[in-house]
């Protein structure tokens, strides 16, 4: 992840365009644990 920050910082990416990426980022990834452990869960019911 640094060496992707530096790189976006030498592009002279700022931190608003950083810090935004990285939430949208970390939403994505928050949705697809929730859609797994909804399956998992839809899974164990049968």
């Amino acid at each position: 992840m640094e060496h992707y920050l530096g790189v976006a910082r030498e592009n002279n990416i700022g931190e608003a365009q950083i810090s935004a990426v990285q939430g949208i980022v970390m939403a994505a990834s928050a949705g697809r644990v929730n859609a797994q452990m909804r399956r998992v869960e839809a899974n164990t019911k049968k």
